[in-house]
């Protein structure tokens, strides 16, 4: 099925984005994950999507990860390594979990940005001002999309969605000019 998104209408509501969350699994990492003989799982995670991550957080824009399962705590050590302070894992309710951190930094649904790739994302897009989606989304998941990636998950779709969001606030150009001048520590 093919999704024509409206890309001016999106970088306007991208404007607006003060927090961004996303899931881990499908989002942060493909959908496949390697176990060893022991049972233990191992994810692989993009490198450019923590620079993604990172380049919101430099430019002002608090960064949440809001996952379901993490039973093996992969998303928090990923969290931990880019030095984000917002990462639930093991979460019941994503939706009130949002409600509270929206109500914790005073923002309304029109400053939270989110990308999703599966039917435990939509309710979360619903009441999220900019909603992505990765390429490899689910039908109902584009369908309600701002923006869809070009990326899979665990491929890059948060870079590209960072950068979109940068682009769309007027800020990429002079981020680039820093990280390229000063390097990004």
């Amino acid at each position: 099925m093919a999704f024509e998104k409206d890309l001016e209408k999106a970088r306007e509501k991208a404007k607006k984005v003060k927090l961004f969350a996303h899931d881990v699994h499908g989002v942060l990492t493909q959908n496949t994950f390697t176990c060893d003989i022991e049972g233990r799982r191992k994810y692989g995670f993009w490198h450019m999507d923590g620079f993604g991550d990172l380049s919101l957080t430099a430019n002002g824009i608090q960064i949440a990860f809001l996952d379901t399962t993490s039973i093996d705590e992969e998303g928090l050590f990923r969290a931990r390594e880019l030095k984000l302070d917002k990462f639930y894992y093991k979460v019941k309710d994503k939706v009130a979990k949002l409600e509270e951190l929206k109500k914790e930094l005073g923002i309304g649904d029109e400053n939270v940005g989110y990308i999703g790739c599966e039917v435990t994302d939509i309710a979360l897009m619903k009441q999220s001002g900019f909603a992505a989606a990765t390429a490899d989304a689910i039908d109902e998941v584009k369908e309600i999309a701002d923006y869809i990636t070009a990326a899979p998950g665990g491929r890059g779709p948060i870079r590209e969605t960072c950068e979109f969001i940068l682009r769309a606030m007027g800020q990429w150009e002079a981020w680039v000019e820093k990280v390229t001048k000063m390097g990004y520590k």
